[in-house]
């Protein structure tokens, strides 16, 4: 990929074509949307820039934002105002909650045409500042460029996230001189990283030292900043186990000694892998939490690390130590740099305490699996729903993407699936727990990574948002096996309904064959119903050219390893 010029490039044209080459030069290679704003789209070079219509622009918003996980490049959206631009609201708020560049360029009614009514006219910064770090308009034709430039600096740099750029439909044809050239260092996140000073390094070092079960809390932010191999080289070093909050997941392979699973309330119930994490969290004297929000469900309510433990807390946001835990040392910069300085430390050189950790934390995983696969395996009918993810862990390879979906498969996915590999890659929508994402994620993540093998998970619920883009993945040719979790009932809602008034009301749905709409919309699939069928149909699935879909008919009364769902005195608490 060529990002930027040699030199200083100076071209006289229309303000959407200088856009579009400007767009070229930070080397994007797709934008998801409608062909609004049309101007830019008329001008994309598409022989560089391949053109994704999708059939909703939110759906489009979670494309981008599958694509810049997976890239590590902004994604870019579009969409049409008033109501397209409002439809983007959803996917923009899960990139802000979880710190992924997203850029969408948004057409806006002439700027003659402001304030008289015109048709669909919005308020756009009023919609759309909320949900975005920063809402820009091309005012001035000869700044147009240069508005580009600000919104991949701002998209990718300190905490990345969304930012929109409004387009007013007679800024975008009128002619100009503008400077055309990209920003390298603001190609790709994170564009800046920060380190913290030398004696805050000292203090978190002399801390790890005297710690005597220390644990690492690797959060979104050690994935973000491709702090795997840091993270697994400072736990090695200093002795301490490794836990992952869900979008940590993939920071250390499930198989390394040292792994404890993604801690959390949404993890730790019956089944629940959740449950070693949470038991080796609970007894710390001293957690390194990196990059992390730590937000309610992976922190038990804010309950877990306890009041005697000793908290590091690290992240590139200044806002986010202290502000859920009394934090005895607080570091504010990139992960994998400050994770390096650390490792660096003579202090942080305890010979033999990885050793005595592991042997720690071996019998409960160990217990933990052998309970999981005893379930998983018992060829229960209905299909248990922990027979699929048990299957699917038996094909997870270096080349998968695994991308989850909100509710129970979150759950389900983040205890039961065994990812193998460093810094392997799992795509949730944890910022929000919005249903609906994991189908058009997985299609962005497809176009960043062609040669990797999809697998998406959704349940039946789920799906019902977002089975229209079936079709788009067939149209544009975007193969990924995808795993529909049919109870035909809104799962999670059922349960927490009947576990606290002791019936539910209107939460079954149809029985729909998921597999057979798959192929009226131009993919494949086949529906299953016994658990010795599963294993042949995924490995259908993921030999198929096209999208794939199994739609895996499983137990409605299965329910997630989600803390006090299985418990009625508890229930109140999980939703």
């Amino acid at each position: 990929m060529n990002i930027g010029y040699s030199g200083s490039s100076w071209k006289t044209g229309k303000v959407a074509s200088l856009m579009a080459e400007t767009l070229e030069a930070y080397g994007v290679e797709a934008i998801f949307g409608m062909e609004d704003p049309v101007q830019l789209f008329h001008h994309l070079n598409r022989d560089q820039i391949r053109v994704i219509t999708i059939r909703d622009e939110k759906h489009g918003a979670i494309m981008a934002h599958g694509y810049a996980k997976t890239s590590g490049r902004p994604g870019i959206c579009a969409a049409t105002f008033g109501p397209g631009a409002t439809n983007l609201i959803t996917g923009l708020l899960e990139a802000q909650k979880s710190s992924v560049p997203v850029i969408a360029f948004i057409q806006e009614i002439p700027a003659s045409q402001r304030d008289r009514h015109a048709s669909s006219e919005t308020d756009h910064f009023a919609a759309l500042s909320p949900f975005t770090k920063k809402v820009y308009r091309v005012e001035t034709p000869e700044r147009c460029c240069e508005t580009v430039r600000r919104a991949f600096r701002m998209a990718t740099s300190g905490r990345p996230g969304p930012v929109a750029v409004l387009c007013p439909a007679d800024v975008m044809t009128m002619h100009t001189e503008a400077e055309i050239h990209a920003e390298p260092a603001f190609a790709s996140f994170p564009s800046i990283r920060p380190r913290p000073a030398q004696p805050e390094i000292d203090a978190a070092a002399a801390l790890l030292r005297q710690a005597a079960k220390p644990v690492i809390i690797a959060g979104g932010g050690s994935i973000l900043s491709g702090a795997s191999d840091e993270v697994i080289k400072l736990a090695e070093r200093v002795g301490a186990t490794v836990a992952t909050t869900m979008t940590g997941r993939g920071t250390i392979p499930d198989s390394h000694a040292l792994s404890v699973g993604a801690v959390g309330s949404s993890t730790g119930g019956t089944l629940g892998r959740g449950r070693v994490a949470n038991a080796t969290v609970a007894e710390a004297d001293v957690v390194l939490i990196c990059g992390s929000r730590t937000g309610q469900i992976c922190y038990m309510n804010w309950e877990q690390p306890g009041p005697g433990t000793r908290i590091i807390h690290l992240d590139i946001d200044p806002e986010e130590p202290g502000r859920n835990f009394t934090t005895d040392v607080t570091l504010v910069g990139d992960v994998r740099e400050t994770l390096r300085d650390l490792i660096a430390h003579p202090a942080t050189d305890r010979q033999g305490a990885a050793v005595k950790a592991s042997e720690r934390i071996t019998p409960r995983k160990n217990a933990w699996r052998s309970e999981f696969h005893a379930a998983a395996f018992a060829n229960a009918r209905p299909m248990r729903p922990e027979r699929v993810l048990a299957e699917i862990s038996r094909r997870m390879s270096s080349h998968t993407i695994l991308v989850n979906d909100a509710s129970y498969t979150t759950g389900w996915s983040f205890s039961h699936i065994d990812n193998v590999t460093v810094g392997a890659e799992i795509l949730s929508p944890r910022g929000t727990g919005g249903i609906g994402w994991s189908l058009p994620a997985a299609m962005g993540a497809k176009i960043a990574a062609p040669e990797a093998q999809i697998i998406c998970l959704t349940g039946d619920g789920a799906f019902g948002y977002v089975m229209a883009e079936l079709e788009t993945a067939s149209r544009c040719g975007i193969p990924i096996l995808l795993i529909v979790f049919n109870n035909a009932t809104l799962g999670f809602q059922r349960h927490f309904e009947n576990k606290l008034f002791g019936s539910y009301g209107e939460c079954d749905l149809s029985n729909i064959d998921h597999a057979a709409l798959a192929r009226v919309l131009g993919c494949d699939g086949e529906r299953i119903t016994e658990p010795n069928a599963l294993a042949e149909a995924l490995d259908r699935g993921l030999a198929a050219a096209g999208t794939y879909v199994i739609d895996a008919v499983i137990d409605p009364e299965a329910m997630a390893p989600i803390i006090g769902l299985d418990d009625a005195a508890k229930s109140v608490e999980t939703h």
